[in-house]
C-alpha cells in the first residue's frame, strides 16, 4: 500500500461555506491547530427546518488498483446513496443508489465493496465505478450494521434479531439464525458479526452472544451475558476480537470480555450503555451513553482513563497514535489517547455523531449537516 500525502483543500466553493460555518474549538490554552480542514464535500442539502438532524453513515477508506493512486472514500448516507470519493480532492467519482438510508460501514474484499442497506439488501459492488454485481434477496429488515465477509461467505445482521450467510459469488442466501426478543423492553439496535477463525460471532437482544460456524451455522457456544435480567439487557453494539478474546456489551449489565474459542466469561466491567469500542494495541475505546469514552485493557478490562466529555451521547471513536477522535453529538472531540484529557473539538453548527475513518493521519467524517470532511489530525 502506498503512503498518501497531507491532503489539500482543491474546491473553492468548498472552503468557502466551510470557513463560514465550521469552529475548531481548543479547550483551556491549547491552539486550536491540532485539526486542519483539508477539504469539505456537502452530499446532499438539509430538509428546511431540520431541527437536530442526524447522519450516522460511517465512511470506509480503501486503496487498490481499482481506486485512485491517493485512495478513495466510500460514503453511506441517509440520503439512499453510497458514494465513492477521491480521497485527495473530495471529487465524486460514482454513486450507487439504494432503496433506504445507509449507515453500515462497506467492507473492501480485492477490488470490490460489499455495501448493507436499511432498504434490508446487500450489494456487492465495484470499487472502480459503484455499479452492482449482485444485490441478495431480501435478508430480513433493515441492515445497520457493517457485514463481515469471510472465505466464500457474507454474514450480515438485520434489526430483526437475525444473522444471515450470503455466497459470495451469488448473494443467495446460505443459512440464518433469528432469536425472537426476550421482551418488548429493548434498546433500538442491533449487534453486527465479526469473524473469529472458523465462527461467526454475534449478539442478540436477550443477552446471548452466540459463535456459530461459518460453514453451517451450527452453535458452537453461547453465553447469556444478561446475567438473569430480561430487560434492557439488548447485545446491541458490535462485538471486536482482539486476539482470542471477543469483546461485547449488554447494555444494562456492562462490558464483558469473552473466550473466543470456548465462550467462557473472563471479566466484566459493569456499567450502562457501553456501545462498540475501537481497539489499538490491545486497548478499547468505548463509548458510553452518557457521554463518556473509556479506554479498557482489553486482557483483563482494567479501565487506564475515563474522559467525561459533558455530551449527552457518544458514539464509537476513531483512533490514531496520539488521539482518540470521538463523535458526541454536538461536536467532533479530540482526546489525547495516553492521559484522556480532551484538547479540542470540532463543529460545523450541526455537530458529529457518525464514526470517522482515520487514514494516514486523516479523518474522514461525515457530519450531521450531510457535508463529508477530510479533517488532517496532528
Amino acid at each position: 500500500m502506498t503512503l498518501v500525502p497531507r491532503l489539500a483543500i482543491t474546491s473553492s466553493v468548498a472552503a468557502v461555506a466551510l470557513a463560514a460555518c465550521a469552529v475548531i474549538r481548543p479547550i483551556g490554552d491549547l491552539p486550536p491547530d491540532r485539526i486542519d480542514v483539508d477539504w469539505a464535500l456537502p452530499l446532499y442539502d438539509l430538509e428546511a427546518f431540520a431541527y437536530h438532524p442526524l447522519e450516522l453513515g460511517q465512511p470506509l477508506f480503501v486503496q487498490s488498483a481499482a481506486t485512485p493512486p491517493g485512495g478513495m472514500v466510500v460514503v453511506p448516507s441517509r440520503d439512499r446513496e453510497v458514494r465513492g470519493v477521491d480521497a485527495q480532492s473530495g471529487k465524486v467519482l460514482w454513486s450507487l443508489t439504494t432503496s433506504g438510508a445507509n449507515i453500515a460501514q462497506p467492507v473492501a474484499v480485492g477490488e470490490e465493496l460489499v455495501v448493507a442497506s436499511t432498504d434490508g439488501h446487500v450489494y456487492r459492488a465495484n470499487q472502480r465505478n459503484g455499479r452492482a454485481i449482485w444485490t441478495s434477496e431480501y435478508p430480513g429488515k433493515s441492515v445497520i450494521a457493517a457485514p463481515a465477509v469471510a472465505a466464500d461467505r457474507v454474514f450480515v445482521t438485520s434489526i430483526d434479531n437475525r444473522l444471515t450467510a450470503l455466497a459470495w459469488e451469488t448473494g443467495e442466501r446460505l443459512w440464518d439464525k433469528k432469536r425472537p426478543h426476550a421482551s418488548e423492553f429493548t434498546m433500538t439496535g442491533q449487534a453486527g458479526a465479526v469473524i473469529h477463525k472458523d465462527s461467526v460471532i454475534t449478539g442478540f437482544s436477550d443477552g446471548q452472544l452466540i459463535a456459530f460456524a461459518a460453514q453451517d451455522g451450527a452453535t458452537l457456544w453461547s453465553t447469556d451475558l444478561a446475567n438473569g435480567k430480561t430487560e434492557f439487557v439488548d447485545v446491541d453494539t458490535t462485538p471486536v476480537v482482539v486476539g482470542d478474546l471477543v469483546v461485547a456489551s449488554s447494555y444494562r449489565q456492562g462490558l464483558y470480555g469473552v473466550d473466543a474459542g470456548s465462550g467462557t466469561v473472563t471479566w466484566l466491567l459493569k456499567g450502562e450503555g457501553y456501545g462498540t469500542p475501537a481497539t489499538m494495541e490491545g486497548i478499547l475505546y468505548v463509548p458510553q451513553a452518557s457521554g463518556r469514552i473509556v479506554a479498557v485493557r482489553a486482557a483483563d478490562g482494567a479501565v487506564r482513563w475515563v474522559a467525561k466529555v459533558f455530551s449527552e451521547r457518544a458514539r464509537t471513536p476513531g483512533v490514531t497514535h496520539k488521539y482518540v477522535v470521538a463523535p458526541i453529538g454536538e461536536s467532533l472531540a479530540l482526546i489525547d489517547r495516553g492521559s484522556g484529557r480532551t484538547v479540542a473539538r470540532y463543529d460545523d453548527a450541526r455537530g458529529v455523531d457518525a464514526t470517522p475513518e482515520m487514514a494516514y493521519g486523516t479523518a474522514f467524517v461525515l457530519g450531521n449537516s450531510g457535508t463529508l470532511y477530510a479533517l488532517g489530525i496532528y
